[in-house]
Order: C-alpha cells, then sequence, then structure tokens
C-alpha cells in the first residue's frame, strides 16, 4: 500500500536504491521491490521493529521505580552519573548550600511571645532609651578599663615569657614584641567571649536548648554536648564566613584586573549601561563598577557558579554508589526515564525480552 502510493519518481529512487533498473511499470517495480525486500528478511525486520516499537511505548507507559526494578533484574545499571552530579548540585544550590554563609540568630521565649498591652509611651520610650545609653557607656568604661588592663600585664611580660605563652596556645612565638603581645591579646579576648557564650548556653533551659539545636540541623544529647555541638556549630560558620570574605576580595581583585584592562571610555560606557556616575577618571571607574558589582550581587554569583563547578568535580570523583547515596540523601532523583527504557531495550534485544518476575541479577558494568 505504502509503496502503489509512492510518486512514479520516488518509486524510481527506490528502485535505485535496491539495484532495480531498466524501463519497468509501476507494478513491475513494485513487485520486484518486494521480492527482493523478501529475500533481505524484510518482513521479520519489519515485525521485529514492530515489536521493538511496542515494547518500547510499553516501558514508556511504566514509573522509573518499575523500570529500575526491571534494570535490577537483568542486570542493567540504569544510573548516568553525570546526571546524577547535575541533579544533585542544583538540588544542594535550591536548598543554599553555595549561599554566602550566615550565623542564624537566636530565637528567644521572650522574642516568640506576642507582647501584651499598649504601646509604651513617647516619655517611657525615652527612659528606656536614655537607661539603655548609660548602660552601654558604663559596660564600655567597663570594657575599655579591663582591656587596658589586660595589654598592660602582657607588655609587663619578658619576650621569653611571651613566646612561652603563644608556645603554649600553639602558636608562632616570633616578630616583635608589641605584634606577640596583640596576638596574645587577641587569643584572650577570644577564650574570654567563648567562655561568655558557654555561660549564656548553660543558662538556658535544656527545652530551649534542644529547640535551638534542632533549628540548626543539630542533634539533642546531653546538655554540655549540646553545648559543645552549638559552639563546635558556630567556630565552623565562623570559619566559613572567614573564608567567604577571603573569596570576595580574590573575585573582586580578578574583576578589578579585567577591568583595568580596558580604555577609559569603556568603562565610561559601562557605568552608562548600568545608570552608574561616569567619573572623570578611569580608577574611580572602576571602583564604582566594583562597588556595584558587590551590590547588585553578582560577586556573590561569581562565587556560588565557582562553589559549584568545585561540588561537581568533587563528586565526579567520588565512586557512583556514594553520589547514589547522596542523591537520596537530598531527595534529588538520580533516574533519567529515557536511560532507563534505552538500556533495558538494548538488553533485551541481545538477551530477550525480561520477565517481570525474575530474579534480580549482578549488575553490568557500564561507564557512566
Amino acid at each position: 500500500g505504502e509503496l502503489e502510493a509512492l510518486p512514479l519518481p520516488e518509486l524510481r529512487d527506490v528502485c535505485n536504491d535496491f539495484g532495480i533498473k531498466g524501463q519497468l511499470t509501476k507494478h513491475a517495480r513494485i513487485e520486484q521491490i518486494l521480492k527482493l525486500w523478501q529475500q533481505a528478511d524484510g518482513v521479520d525486520k519489519a515485525l521485529a521493529k514492530m515489536a521493538c516499537d511496542e515494547r518500547e511505548q510499553e516501558l514508556l507507559g511504566m514509573d522509573k521505580v518499575a523500570l529500575r526494578r526491571l534494570c535490577e533484574k537483568a542486570g542493567v545499571d540504569p544510573l548516568v552519573k553525570q546526571v546524577m552530579v547535575e541533579r544533585l548540585v542544583r538540588t544542594e544550590n535550591t536548598a543554599g548550600k553555595f549561599a554566602r554563609p550566615t550565623i542564624a540568630p537566636e530565637s528567644t521565649e521572650e522574642q516568640e511571645k506576642p507582647k501584651k498591652g499598649k504601646k509604651a509611651d513617647m516619655v517611657d520610650a525615652l527612659l528606656e532609651q536614655e537607661s539603655r545609653r548609660k548602660k552601654d557607656l558604663e559596660l564600655k568604661k567597663t570594657q575599655e578599663g579591663a582591656e587596658a588592663s589586660k595589654r598592660k600585664e602582657l607588655k609587663a611580660m619578658s619576650v621569653d615569657e611571651l613566646k612561652k605563652a603563644l608556645s603554649k596556645q600553639g602558636l608562632e612565638a616570633a616578630g616583635k614584641k608589641d605584634d606577640m603581645v596583640e596576638t596574645l591579646y587577641q587569643v584572650q579576648l577570644l577564650e574570654e567571649a567563648l567562655a561568655a557564650r558557654k555561660s549564656d548556653l548553660r543558662a538556658l533551659p535544656i527545652d530551649v536548648l534542644k529547640k535551638q539545636l534542632a533549628g540548626r540541623g543539630l542533634a539533642a544529647g546531653k546538655k554540655e554536648d549540646m553545648i559543645d555541638a552549638w559552639l563546635a556549630h558556630e567556630a565552623k560558620l565562623v570559619e566559613a564566613a572567614k573564608g567567604y570574605e577571603t573569596k570576595i576580595e580574590e573575585v573582586l581583585a580578578k574583576m578589578k584586573a579585567e577591568l583595568e584592562a580596558k580604555t577609559a571610555n569603556d568603562l565610561k560606557d559601562m557605568c552608562a549601561d548600568k545608570n552608574l556616575k561616569l567619573g572623570i577618571g578611569k580608577d574611580g571607574r572602576i571602583e564604582t563598577l566594583l562597588e556595584d558589582a558587590r551590590a547588585n550581587g553578582e560577586v556573590y554569583r561569581a562565587i556560588a557558579a565557582l562553589a559549584r563547578r568545585a561540588r561537581a568535580e568533587e563528586l565526579l570523583a567520588m565512586e557512583q554508589g556514594e553520589v547514589l547515596r547522596l542523591c537520596e540523601e537530598a531527595q534529588a532523583d538520580p533516574l533519567v526515564k529515557e536511560v532507563l527504557v534505552e538500556r533495558l531495550l538494548a538488553h533485551e534485544a541481545i538477551f530477550g525480552r525480561v520477565p517481570a518476575d525474575a530474579e534480580p541479577k549482578a549488575k553490568r558494568a557500564r561507564k557512566a
């Protein structure tokens, strides 16, 4: 039927493909084509193609869970590592993994309770503000006096004593005396801040402490263990924030180098395109563009892009099973339906149809 529907010029082209020559009627051409087609197992191939297409549609109608089960029964690897990595990185990005690190503020019971009664009047508000100002001034004077006293004590130490104190802290005992004094002073400040922080956390009711840890994704336990976990979590965030600030400076330095390679007129056009002040000099325009890059988030987007690329490289270097585990933990779908169907069809073309009740086989190795 298909051959009979073809115009004569197209039928001649088909004949040429089969090597049929000479002046023949349309009917004769069709007969010779069918004869050659049968000799070349055309019927069997057509039936096989129809069966394959039908099976493909059947597999496409199944969900990915069922397809994965069939792959496992056939010993076919259903995974593509590159796809898993891309989806995992995308999921982690949505979850904020590559965003600028921040320390979550604490929510206290007082903050959570709605305030009752009328708003304080203007006089009460001013009195409260003045009282707070005086307390802040007194606290500042006390702190300044304590700082001066600490520095004085450290300056009274000999160079050898300062070196021993630095070595005890695991720090490099070198440099000028004033530098060693300042280093030890900063260490003491950190130790005092840590002790004060630990004291504040110990003062929290255990239920409040558990709630705060849960909000940070930390597990509950004994009170001291929870306090240590919280402090370790905060220290990690502080280090991450410091590292992020370093990355900001690196990105800005790279941007500055790229901008310095441009002409003053090019920089002027860039400022104009962004509706920024044009300035009168090259250096001023560069600073304006860098400030805008920080303000509009361009710097942070560049850092996030670098972090995503590094994460993808890290994941690609892992074993496929480990990447799969991370996908499942992050609820990132590791499967591609079309890949499952394609691999099942390729397997069945060699080994025959996979029975639904077959026992799972050992997976055949397949490069992702």
